[in-house]
């Protein structure tokens, strides 16, 4: 059984058809890439399997169990953490309150043993630590993303869905944060799925791929197959898009 499997799902928003009858599925300790220009329905469906909208039809299953009316916090304590695009940190937070604020789904935590976790969270990204104290405006692009990463981590996921990580950062920037990608699904054997317009990053880290175009799946393979296909090559890889 997968651990995540999406199927035939439809979502509309009004008259439009966003996401049009798509299947997919993760299976624990992989990671999955759905790749897409702007606008194809990526974002929509990772809101769609975190609850933060309503699908028209079709399934969400996460363990054989459906997701489906549950509330995004309901589903977070199942174990499927979102980190939304656009890297929301609260500004007047400091940057170890922001990531402590991702264990609050948790149960039967104590402050301190947030705190230390929060402390573990340092170590995997040592770019932030001495940001520890300061506040949530003062960070760069690349700063928040790994805030925003290290808060998804603090819910303890058995999945993280990641929604564009790489968008508007530097290539070096990019290049750590999908490095630590790697890291926790060769070390935790997390699972994520990973919606993102860089196929370059996404499909070099991903061990399969999805291609999704105005709302359907058009291909799909794994990131190597998907890495040397021409027509990925000349839609998302041609023309410096690394």
């Amino acid at each position: 059984m997968a651990l995540l499997e999406i199927r035939d799902l439809t979502v509309r928003y009004g008259e439009i058809e966003a996401v049009r009858g798509i299947s997919f599925s993760v299976e624990a300790g992989e990671v999955v890439t759905l790749l897409g220009s702007n606008g194809a329905g990526k974002s929509t469906t990772l809101k769609t399997i975190s609850g933060l909208v309503k699908p028209a039809g079709g399934e969400v299953l996460f363990e054989g169990q459906s997701l489906l009316g549950l509330k995004p916090e309901e589903i977070v304590r199942r174990g499927v953490a979102h980190v939304p695009e656009g890297r929301r940190v609260f500004p007047g937070l400091t940057v170890r309150e922001n990531i402590m604020l991702g264990a609050s789904n948790r149960k039967g935590l104590s402050s301190r043993q947030i705190r230390d976790e929060a402390e573990g969270m340092f170590e995997l990204f040592p770019d932030i630590r001495r940001f520890g104290d300061a506040l949530g405006w003062t960070l760069s692009g690349g700063q928040l993303q790994m805030v925003a990463l290290a808060r998804g981590l603090m819910a303890k996921p058995r999945i993280l869905l990641l929604d564009e990580p790489s968008l508007g950062l530097a290539p070096l920037v990019v290049k750590q944060i999908f490095d630590a990608i790697r890291n926790l699904n060769q070390t935790e054997g997390l699972s994520v799925f990973l919606v993102e317009q860089n196929a370059f990053h996404a499909l070099r880290l991903a061990h399969r791929g999805y291609v999704m175009v105005n709302g359907v799946i058009t291909m799909q393979g794994t990131g190597k197959e998907l890495l040397a296909n021409p027509q990925v090559r000349a839609a998302y890889l041609e023309g410096g898009h690394h």
